[in-house]
C-alpha cells in the first residue's frame, strides 16, 4: 500500500487553472436506477467497442501502454495521468480503425486522483455512458474492458470489493483481474455505465486492484484551458528514491544499485547469446536446396536504469543492442560450406530497444521495440520469438 499511496496521493502542487475537485452530486433517482436493464459483459463490450482505445505514449527513452475511453464532447479521452506523464508523443488506436489518432494537448488533469483528459485529433467518437460512483455499492457486479499487455478489448468481471478512503478521497477496490496496460480502463456497472477508472494494483496481493471513482473525473469536463502534454507537471517521487531510511544505506540495500546490478547481469547474458543458424527447405521442389537463416551475436549492448511510474515495479530498465541477420541459399542442409557464394544473401542489421520492469533484483521483460529504417522511428515489436535475447529476462 506504500507504493499505491506514493503513486497517487502525495501532496503535489496542482495546476493553477485546474477546476476544483468537488465531486458532483447530480445522480439518477434510485427508482430509475432500479428500472435500468441489467446487461451481460458481452452486451457491455458490444456497446462500447468504439469508445475504448489503446494508448501508446512515447518519450526519449521510454514507452508506456495504457487504456483510455472517450467521454463527454467529441475527442475527449480520459485516462490515468501516469500513462502520459513525462511523455512527448501520445498515439491512440481505436479498434476497427486502421489509422492512429494523436493526442497533443490535455484539457484538464487531477494529480491527486491520477486522472487526465486528453484532446484527441478526431471528429467521430462515441462516448461511454457515465454513471454516478456515489451510488455504487460494495458487492455489486462490475465489468472492466481494457488492453492489458496491449491485448485489445480484454473483458474481465468481478465485484466492487470495497470502498477505501485515503486522505479524504475515495478509492474503489475491485476484484476484476488487471495487468500492465490496463491503466485508464473503464469500470462498468451491471447497467453499462462507467463508475470508475482503473488506476493500480498491489503487487503483494492477489486481485487487490483499485480504481478511481468516476465522479472525480467529471469536473475535468468543465475545464477550458489547454496544456501541451509535454509541458504537463511531474509528480514527486520521493518515496522511490534510495537512501530515504533512517539507517545508512549500503550497496546491497540500495534499490537503485540493485536495479543497475540486475540490468548489468542481463546485459552480460544478452552479450553471451551466440550466433545461430536455421536451415529451411526451399518451397521450390529442387533436390537438396535449402535456405540458411542466421543471426549474429548482439553487438553494441547498452543499458539504462531510471525511476518508474509502473504500478508493479519502482524502476525501469532499458536495454539497447543491434543484431545482424542474413539469409543465404544453400545446396545442402547441415553443411554451410555449400552455400552459394555467387548469389548475394539477404543482409540487414536491426537496432532493438527493450524495456524491463525491475523490482529489487527481479527483472521482467515488459515491451519490445525496434527501429524501422523506412519510417525512421521506433515501433512496437509484437509476436513470439525464440531468439536468445528475447528469452533473457522473460523466463
Amino acid at each position: 500500500m506504500r507504493r499505491l499511496a506514493g503513486l497517487m496521493l502525495l501532496p503535489v502542487a496542482v495546476w493553477a487553472q485546474q477546476p476544483p475537485k468537488q465531486v458532483p452530486t447530480s445522480v439518477p433517482s434510485i427508482s430509475s436506477k432500479s428500472n435500468a436493464a441489467v446487461k451481460t459483459p458481452s452486451q457491455i463490450l458490444d456497446e462500447n467497442r468504439n469508445s475504448i482505445a489503446v494508448i501508446v505514449a512515447a518519450g526519449n527513452t521510454s514507452l508506456k501502454l495504457g487504456t483510455g475511453f472517450f467521454i463527454g464532447s467529441t475527442g475527449l479521452l480520459l485516462t490515468n495521468f501516469h500513462v502520459v506523464e513525462g511523455m512527448d508523443l501520445v498515439g491512440v488506436k481505436v479498434p476497427g480503425r486502421n489509422e492512429v489518432l494523436w493526442a497533443k494537448k490535455a484539457t484538464g488533469f487531477d494529480l491527486d486522483n491520477d486522472l487526465v483528459l486528453l484532446e484527441v485529433e478526431t471528429t467521430s467518437t462515441r462516448p461511454v455512458s457515465l454513471g454516478d460512483s456515489d451510488q455504487a455499492r460494495v458487492g455489486e457486479q462490475i465489468v472492466v474492458v481494457g488492453n492489458p499487455e496491449g491485448l485489445e478489448q480484454t473483458v474481465s468481471n468481478g465485484l466492487l470489493s470495497g470502498v477505501r478512503e485515503l486522505d479524504g478521497r475515495k478509492l474503489f477496490q475491485i476484484s476484476a483481474p488487471i495487468s500492465e496496460g490496463s491503466s485508464g480502463s473503464p469500470v462498468f456497472n451491471s447497467h453499462g455505465d462507467v463508475i470508475a477508472v482503473v488506476v493500480s494494483s498491489l503487487e503483494s496481493g492477489q486481485n487487490l486492484n483499485f480504481a478511481v471513482p468516476i465522479n472525480y473525473a467529471k469536473p475535468l469536463l468543465s475545464a477550458t484551458t489547454e496544456e501541451e502534454i509535454s509541458a504537463l507537471p511531474k509528480r514527486s517521487h520521493t518515496n522511490t528514491e534510495p537512501g530515504n531510511g533512517n539507517a545508512p544505506s549500503t550497496p546491497a540495500a540500495d534499490p537503485a544499485k540493485l536495479a543497475v546490478q540486475a540490468m548489468s547481469k542481463l546485459a552480460d547474458q544478452i552479450r553471451a547469446c551466440e550466433r545461430s543458424s536455421v536451415f529451411t527447405p526451399a518451397k521450390e521442389k529442387k533436390l537438396n536446396f535449402y535456405y540458411r537463416a542466421h543471426s549474429d551475436a548482439p553487438t553494441d549492448v547498452r543499458l539504462d536504469v531510471k525511476a518508474s511510474d509502473s504500478l508493479v515495479a519502482p524502476y525501469q530498465g532499458i536495454m539497447e543492442f543491434s543484431v545482424h541477420f542474413g539469409v543465404s541459399p544453400c545446396l545442402r542442409a547441415n553443411d554451410e560450406a555449400t552455400c552459394s557464394p555467387d548469389r548475394p544473401p539477404f543482409s540487414k542489421t536491426t537496432r532493438y530497444r527493450y524495456f524491463y520492469r525491475i523490482d529489487s533484483s527481479t527483472v521482467q521483460l515488459d515491451y519490445r521495440t525496434y527501429f524501422d529504417d523506412q519510417q525512421q522511428k521506433w515501433l512496437l515489436r509484437q509476436g513470439k520469438s525464440d531468439a536468445c535475447w528475447d528469452r533473457v529476462g522473460n523466463q
